[in-house]
């Protein structure tokens, strides 16, 4: 299965998704990801704000957990996958895999946001921090968040790898004038939006390790509920 048979599968499944045919529900899930995204700031400051690590974190907060700005690129995505198959002669099939698993990290994040959201709206409750740690022990979807955190760490180290290929480098630049004439704009622009927020990484494992290493420390607080005890803004000490 080539990668844009893999990024239609994706989008399909997007699209499939029940918060756009709700607007209570759509709000709720913005409510959601607003929360997340704060939280992400929140928790990986003293990481996001490195001068070398702005451009990942925005890449992460805006492109791989962006609301709207998703929902743009699925649109215009939708538009050109039917003629996309020039664009598999036009770039490597390695660049292409990594956008279509950028993609696909995305709608997962948003899927899974989306059961809290609907979690909370049928409980009728706010966005809050106590109500999340509620909305997340709830639904434990502890497993599916693991997956989440390696598909992120797989979308950077495959990105990174081709970025340091000179050869893949090369090509993928020069595509870039032949996929724009060709309106393939958005999925170029998402994945070159990953390569030059790597650039300035000196290792690309300085940045994702401790970001995972702390996320998955955050899924084991949250969802122990044994001790009787709840994380301190879903952060650990």
């Amino acid at each position: 299965m080539s990668a844009l048979t893999d990024l239609q599968q994706h989008l399909t499944n997007f699209w499939a998704l029940p918060h756009h045919q709700d607007t209570e529900l759509n709000t709720k899930l913005n409510e959601v990801q607003a929360w997340q995204q704060a939280r992400l700031q929140r928790t990986h400051s003293e990481l996001f704000e490195q001068p070398k690590n702005q451009l990942m974190a925005d890449y992460f907060l805006t492109q791989l957990y962006g609301g709207d700005e998703f929902k743009l690129l699925a649109e215009q995505l939708e538009r050109i996958l039917p003629k996309a198959k020039k664009l598999e002669r036009l770039a490597k099939e390695s660049a292409l895999e990594a956008g279509s698993m950028g993609i696909q990290a995305a709608i997962l994040a948003i899927e899974l946001d989306l059961h809290l959201a609907q979690w909370l709206l049928a409980q009728d409750l706010p966005v809050t921090e106590d109500n999340m740690l509620a909305a997340y022990r709830t639904v434990d979807e502890e497993d599916e968040r693991r997956v989440q955190i390696g598909t992120l760490k797989d979308v950077c180290y495959r990105t990174d790898k081709h970025l340091n290929s000179f050869m893949l480098k090369k090509a993928f630049a020069l595509a870039k004038g032949t996929a724009y004439r060709y309106n393939f704009q958005p999925l170029y622009d998402f994945i070159d939006t990953g390569f030059k927020a790597m650039k300035p990484l000196k290792s690309v494992s300085n940045f994702i390790e401790p970001f995972c290493e702390r996320e998955l420390e955050i899924i084991d607080e949250v969802h122990d509920t044994d001790n009787g005890s709840k994380p301190l803004s879903f952060d650990v000490s």
